[in-house]
């Protein structure tokens, strides 16, 4: 895998293959949405370890995968033995409404919201505080703005 064009094709050959594994490890369909993304960003910034040869990649791709969603695991883990910190006083310029949705969102989702839009940081310094692709996070951020709006817009019906 050397050009672009070729990790288009791994793309194209082994995503459904790969969502199928990681949906059946991480038990979400969403979840493995993203290890999957994350799968093809390292396998593209560790190409040069990759043996030629198609079981070799296959191989390769779901040991990354595999690992990955082992590590999106243990991050959930950990995160369920830390509650979301509600703020000691009402942040200004935040809803109830607003933060009930934050609330809802995954913790690293709500960190690029707040992020992205309360403190202006562009995907390269996002890039430095996660240690995750700007690309990923970008994408992420783009799924996390589109359920924030989900959410925000479910609850309008919900007074009707």
């Amino acid at each position: 895998m050397q050009t672009e064009q070729d990790l288009e094709k791994l793309v194209r050959t082994y995503t459904p293959a790969l969502l199928r594994y990681c949906t059946g490890i991480l038990g979400s369909e969403h979840d493995a949405q993203d290890a999957v993304q994350q799968t093809f960003i390292k396998a593209w910034q560790r190409r040069h370890t990759l043996r030629e040869g198609e079981n070799n990649i296959r191989a390769w791709l779901y040991r990354i995968a595999y690992r990955t969603a082992l590590d999106m695991l243990r991050a959930a883990k950990r995160a369920a033995n830390y509650p979301t910190p509600q703020p000691l006083e009402q942040d200004p310029g935040i809803s109830d409404e607003l933060r009930a949705a934050l609330n809802a969102l995954s913790p690293l989702d709500r960190a690029l919201m707040l992020e992205r839009v309360l403190n202006g940081m562009d995907y390269a310094a996002l890039a430095r505080i996660h240690g995750l692709p700007a690309p990923y996070l970008r994408t992420r951020y783009s799924r996390a703005k589109a359920k924030l709006a989900a959410i925000l817009k479910e609850g309008e019906h919900d007074d009707l």
